[in-house]
Parts: C-alpha cells; structure tokens; sequence
C-alpha cells in the first residue's frame, strides 16, 4: 500500500486509487473500493463524507457535476447544477432596483442538484447498496471528527458570515466561535437528514420533509422558493464535449459549465507552441494569462444554460476562431480586453478515483463561495450553495437571471483519453474562476513539461483574473519583474490558487499514479 500523505510525492498502486482533499474522504473511499465497491460508488460515498468534513467547500445543499468513463464505454457528462425558482426573473429585481444576486440572499439560492447526480449516476454504474455509500458520513455528522487545518482556516474567516444567519450560529459556530484545527465536530441534525435520504431515498430531498425544510428557511427570509422548484430539479446527462490536444481527448461537461474554455485555451497554446518555453519561465506565464484573458471574454460573453440560450461550441475551438484570437497574442505584449467584472471565487472539492477495472470518475462538487450562503436549514442543518450568485442581473445578457434557467457555472471536471479512446487521465482544479486556468496548467505540466501528477499540482500558479495578475509566492520574482515588464499588472498573493487532484493510468506498466494538492488537507492514496 502506498499513500502520499506527505504531499511531496506520487501515490503508486495497481487495484485501485483514489484523490480527495480530506483524510477522511480518501479512506472511505479506499474502504469502498476494498468491500467491492467500484468507482462510482466510492466517488459518490467520499462526495457524502466532504459534505460533512469540508462544510466551506461542499454541502448536500450544494451541485455536482461529473464524467463516468466506465471501461469499454464512451466516457458520460452528468449536470447537476441547480435551477432557479420559477418565480424568479429580472423584472422582480429591476422593481427592487437590485442589480447584483447578493452572496448571502436567499435569491443566490439556487435548487441545490448534487444528491439528484450521485442518484443518477449510482443508478446508472453502481454497485453497492446506495444506503451504504451514506454509512461513514452519518458517522461523521452525528459522532464527530477532528477538523482539519484547511477548514479550520476557512471557519476562521467566514465567521462573520455564519454570525449572520440564526441557523448558522447554531449549527456551525462552536459557541459563537469559529471551529478550530482539531476540535471536534458534529451535526447531528445533518447526519439524521442524510440518515433519512440514505433510507428513504433523495426523493425525501426534492419532495419531502427535508425540501419542507429547506423552502420554510428559505420563504422566511424573502426567498422566491417553492416545492414544485425542487421537484424539478433534474440532472442533465450527455455526452461530454471534447477536443484533441497533440495525439490526446481532452474532454469536459458541455455548458452551463466552462468546459469549453479549457478547449479553447489548449488549442490556443498549442498554436503558440507553449512546449518551446521552460515550465517556469516568463514566457509561459506570460502566454497562460494572454489565452485567459481571450478566453475568459468568450466565456463571459457566449456561455450560459443552453436551454436558455444558443451556444455554438463548434464555432468556439473552430480553426478560423482560433486563429483570429492567436493573431491577437503576443510573446513581447500584454492585450487589453477591457473590464468583464467577472464574479469572484467559489469554494469547491475535486475529486478522482479510478478502480481495478479501470472505470474512471472525475466528480466535482461545491457550495459555490465559502460556505455557500451563509444560510442554514432550520431543522436538518443543511447549508445552502449560493451559486445564483452567478447569475447577471442584465437585461439581454445571456446568463441573465430567469425561472427554471441554470447560472453560468465554474467548476468542471475533467478527463484525458488517449489515442485509442481509453481513459489515461482523470484530473480536475478547484478554485472558482481560476479552474479552467488551472487546469489548463496542469494538463501543460503533464502534457508538455513531462511532470508526474502530483508535481504537476504542486508546481506553482498565477491567475489573470480581472485586469490583475496574481502570482502564489513560489513563482520568483524574476518571472514577476519579466510580465511587469510585458505590461502585466502583476504582484505577489499571500493566499493560494485553488487546490486539485489527478491520478493518471499507465496501462503500460499496469500503474495508477495519484497527486493532491498541499494547498488542501487531503491525500492521494492506492492500494
């Protein structure tokens, strides 16, 4: 058995491996895989226990989005983002002269969708009883556990916010005080809703007495909510939208995710031969902010719920396309895209697992920023995602908010499939808007640098996000002079980039290689 919980290495195993941001994820998995459980059910089991242990970043309140590769199968996008109430449109805010979703309204609500996918997904490749997935969680929830140093940290500064709602007082501050690194933690109300769902099925969710629950808490402080909204919430399953990288798949969720931004900036730099530059070179850096900032513009000005709104994903990482952004990018100078007032950071847990057969799970879960809305549910201390907080309040503009519709979303899990159609990389960022910036970093690591999973994640980050720059303090300050130098407006953060996990299979020498991210508490282990 190898593990890689001193984060400085890859974990190396052949039965099975898994890749999570928390201790107590990663072994339940583990457990699963062990007891004869497959991929999907020790993803699905490790999503239950994240949703307890890591409250800032994941929550049953809160969606998922997923790719299925099973063995021998074309690999499956699942869409569990959440829909608006039906009442909701912009008239309501115009009338309230309410121009931005405020991140602790209860209107930032949306129906939360990751129970609905974890359903669907273990309906469709499940093995195990789906009561049982739910067995460590409930243990968790209602008998307690260490609070890890991430989380800690993440409690600390988001106490205000959970001051502000009466149910987040009670439910998830320790006497009024944030919880501190090793403190035990429960939530009983939260172990016995998950106790009923694991029963009784997450019909209890969407239609019975937990959803009472969740549209009484929300009603109370204005929200538009109403059962039927949550009876509606279904998950989208499709195909996944994918393009080709050198002789690779890359493949990702279709919108309302960003999927398609990681295409396109894959594309655009291999037009610009990013392989030509060192991994940590200015020219690198430079080049990964120049294709954000095209990509992000395409993002914010085409991407949202195709239900709602026509998005051509072929026109988008079509050759002609493509090449008109790389006439615009330069190796000596900066482009000026002007202000997208993009949204700000989210919180979110990637993970991956892959098992003996090889079926591969890349599944991203999130309470969109940390912890969510700061609003929790009166009797099942669920708290709530705000992930309406993405949504415009524009008239025209296509992510503007509307009943039923879905906001333009951040997090995406991804996969690599290899010349012969077979899954070689199971891999996803956490990090609200950095993630497809993030993943497109990794994928370079691996892809073009040769670096192993877990050095590829650990290798340092930068993020252009809004006409700034923002290096982690590993990247020297010789690359910071040379973009300031470009025209960058670049500086130093003292906080990190998102966190992310990968496990890569060498179906050569019959390896699973799993890496974590050190920026998180987690670990990458095998067996």
């Amino acid at each position: 058995m190898n593990d890689q919980s001193t984060k400085n290495k890859d974990a190396i195993a052949s039965n099975g491996m898994v890749a999570t941001s928390h201790p107590l994820a990663t072994e339940e998995a583990i457990k699963i895989l062990k007891k004869g459980g497959n991929a999907v059910d020790a993803a699905i089991a490790a999503s239950v226990v994240l949703s307890v242990v890591e409250p800032n970043a994941t929550s049953i309140g809160g969606d998922c989005f997923a790719i299925i590769k099973m063995e021998g199968k074309k690999p499956v996008s699942y869409n569990g983002s959440g829909i608006a109430p039906e009442k909701t449109n912009y008239e309501f805010f115009k009338k309230k002269n309410i121009d931005t979703i405020g991140l602790t309204s209860p209107h930032s609500v949306t129906i939360p969708g990751a129970l609905d996918a974890w359903k669907n997904i273990h309906k469709d490749f499940g093995k195990l009883d789906f009561e049982e997935l739910f067995l460590a969680a409930i243990n968790f929830a209602k008998n307690g556990f260490e609070v890890t140093k991430v989380v800690a940290n993440a409690w600390n500064k988001n106490l205000n916010k959970l001051s502000q709602n009466k149910n987040s007082k009670k439910f998830f501050l320790n006497n009024g005080k944030s919880y501190q690194l090793s403190d035990l933690r429960k939530n009983i109300p939260l172990g016995s809703a998950l106790e009923l769902i694991s029963k009784k099925g997450v019909n209890e969710f969407y239609e019975g007495s937990i959803a009472n629950d969740m549209v009484k808490s929300l009603n109370e402080m204005g929200g538009l909510h109403t059962l039927e909204d949550f009876s509606k919430q279904k998950t989208i399953k499709s195909e996944t939208i994918s393009s080709k990288y050198k002789n690779i798949q890359i493949h990702q969720c279709p919108p309302n995710g960003p999927g398609i931004t990681v295409l396109l900036m894959m594309k655009l730099l291999e037009k610009l031969e990013i392989n030509k530059f060192s991994s940590n070179s200015v020219e690198r850096f430079h080049l990964e902010a120049e294709v954000t900032k095209q990509a992000y513009k395409v993002k914010e000005e085409n991407l949202a719920d195709p239900n709602f709104v026509n998005v051509n994903l072929d026109k988008i990482i079509s050759d002609e396309f493509i090449n008109n952004i790389y006439e615009s990018i330069s190796l000596n100078k900066c482009s000026d895209i002007g202000d997208l007032n993009i949204p700000n950071h989210p919180e979110t847990v990637y993970l991956s697992v892959v098992d003996r057969d090889l079926n591969t799970v890349s599944m991203i879960n999130s309470v969109c920023y940390a912890f969510g809305s700061g609003i929790t549910t009166d009797k099942t201390g669920i708290i709530l995602h705000n992930r309406g907080t993405n949504f415009r309040v524009e008239e025209g503009h296509p992510n503007c908010i509307e009943g039923l519709k879905r906001p333009l979303h951040t997090i995406i899990p991804g996969m690599v499939l290899d010349y012969n159609g077979l899954s070689s990389l199971s891999y996803g960022v956490m990090g609200g808007q950095y993630q497809p910036v993030g993943q497109v970093h990794v994928l370079n690591n691996i892809l073009d640098f040769e670096m192993s999973p877990q050095k590829a994640i650990t290798f340092p980050r930068a993020f252009h996000f809004n006409n700034v720059y923002k290096l982690e303090k590993e990247v020297s300050k010789e690359i910071k002079d040379g973009l300031s130098t470009i025209g960058h407006n670049a500086v130093h953060i003292d906080e990190t980039h998102g966190g992310g996990q990968a496990i890569q299979i060498d179906r050569l020498k019959g390896n699973l290689i799993g890496g974590s991210d050190p920026r998180k508490d987690g670990y990458a282990k095998g067996y």
